[in-house]
């Protein structure tokens, strides 16, 4: 990328964003949509960990695009079954 700090915040708003999307979705203020955070952050989470984890292991040092790439595959991972599985299922997918 042309500017890895912008690229960076930009993952983070869509962090925080997808909790909206993912939450949302379950039209009201109720234990599925606790389900759909909760497992949200669980899933990203986990996706940023083992991204950076398996840089690490392969080139030597974790990066913040690792970082960044890790989270968007967490948040598309986890999308279609936010309010469906529990938390040890998201941190799986």
């Amino acid at each position: 990328p042309h500017n890895l700090p912008m690229t960076f915040v930009g993952a983070a708003l869509l962090w925080v964003g997808w909790f909206g999307f993912n939450a949302g979705s379950a039209l009201a203020a109720n234990e599925n949509a606790t389900l759909a955070f909760f497992n949200t952050m669980i899933a990203t989470a986990g996706a940023v960990l083992s991204w950076l984890f398996t840089e690490w292991a392969i080139k030597g040092k974790p990066s913040m695009l690792g970082a960044a790439s890790g989270a968007i595959a967490g948040l598309v991972g986890i999308t279609p079954a936010a309010g469906l599985v529990g938390p040890v299922g998201a941190l799986i997918i």
